[in-house]
């Protein structure tokens, strides 16, 4: 997945499914596809300025965790963990 900017300075008027129709300062309207999965973070109304996001970044996070915990999701950094902890522990 990835994230999505706005296209255009201007306000968003309609979000359709995966489709957001901006409407640009010179009363234009640009409709901007985004992909399945993308979770909207702008709403009808709202202001938006080009190249600001309009959906949530999805390679941040990841898998429910918060920024404080460690995932281990490799075995090899499972390893090094054990590595670290267990040197850490000799020289205590």
């Amino acid at each position: 997945n990835n994230q999505f900017f706005a296209e255009a300075d201007g306000t968003i008027k309609a979000i359709d499914g995966l489709k957001v129709t901006i409407q640009k300062t010179d009363g234009t309207s640009i409709e901007q596809t985004v992909l399945p999965g993308a979770d909207l973070v702008v709403t009808v109304g709202e202001e938006v300025r080009k190249d600001e996001p309009i959906t949530t970044n999805p390679n941040v996070g990841g898998f429910g965790q918060a920024e404080k915990e460690v995932i281990l999701q490799d075995m090899n950094r499972v390893y090094a963990f054990c590595a670290l902890s267990f040197s850490i522990f000799l020289s205590q």
